[in-house]
């Protein structure tokens, strides 16, 4: 059956999870990979 979502693996330095951390913090995310989530879909409906 095939997989309607893609996953792909990403690299951020120390500095990078932290500033994903806070943007997953002050719109009351649980974590990062909500946070990550997020900012590709905003980016994919902005095209």
């Amino acid at each position: 059956m095939p997989n309607s979502e893609r996953e792909m693996y990403v690299c951020f330095s120390k500095e990078e999870i932290s500033i994903l951390e806070e943007f997953a913090k002050n719109k009351g995310m649980l974590n990062v990979s909500q946070a990550l989530e997020s900012l590709v879909k905003e980016r994919i409906s902005e095209n």
